[in-house]
């Protein structure tokens, strides 16, 4: 499958609940997971992303096993969002965290999320299950179900009046949001 590139459609509008857990929805998932896996940047994949408006996406964190979600709800979170610190070695001052989407290559940017959700979710075969995600796997799942309602990272950051930087030559340079609109 082929990632879509902003402003492809599917990108801007919200996904269709998946009704039937069958031979298509399986297969789906499955192309999903592998192409998720060829991107060796990404940790999370929506169906949005290969212009499928569907409600199913893939997360593959490090140091764990990839899981499929098939339509995904958050049910609860933290009481405030907050903007994400990474850690550095060597005594170097806390730098924000910076998510990055597959389907706007080289834009970074600061977004709050809640740092602990809880969700509820269907597997391949149609089981329901719930759970608490912290942390990255709590962002990985907002970034990722943001696409399932037709939100992309880029306009929470314009919402927020956070930071975004663009990768040139290896390195970020801070963009100006003066000139963005949001589209809402």
């Amino acid at each position: 499958m082929k990632i879509v590139i902003a402003p492809h459609p599917t990108l801007s509008q919200k996904s269709q609940i998946i009704q039937s857990f069958d031979k298509k929805t399986v297969k789906f998932s499955q192309d999903l997971e592998k192409t998720l896996f060829n991107q060796a940047q990404g940790i999370g994949l929506a169906a949005p992303q290969v212009a499928k408006n569907w409600r199913i996406f893939v997360i593959n964190l490090p140091q764990k096993s990839s899981q499929i979600f098939i339509n995904p709800e958050i049910t609860a979170h933290s009481k405030e969002k907050k903007y994400f610190k990474t850690y550095q070695a060597n005594d170097q001052p806390e730098q924000p965290f910076l998510e990055g989407c597959l389907s706007i290559p080289n834009i970074y940017g600061t977004v709050k999320r809640w740092p602990k959700i809880s969700a509820r979710w269907f597997d391949l075969r149609g089981k329901k299950h719930q759970k608490q995600f912290h942390d990255l796997a709590a962002i990985v799942f907002q970034h990722e179900y943001d696409h399932l309602e037709g939100i992309l990272f880029t306009q929470r950051v314009l919402e927020e009046k956070g930071e975004m930087f663009r990768k040139e030559n290896d390195q970020l340079e801070k963009i100006s949001l003066s000139g963005f609109k949001l589209n809402k």
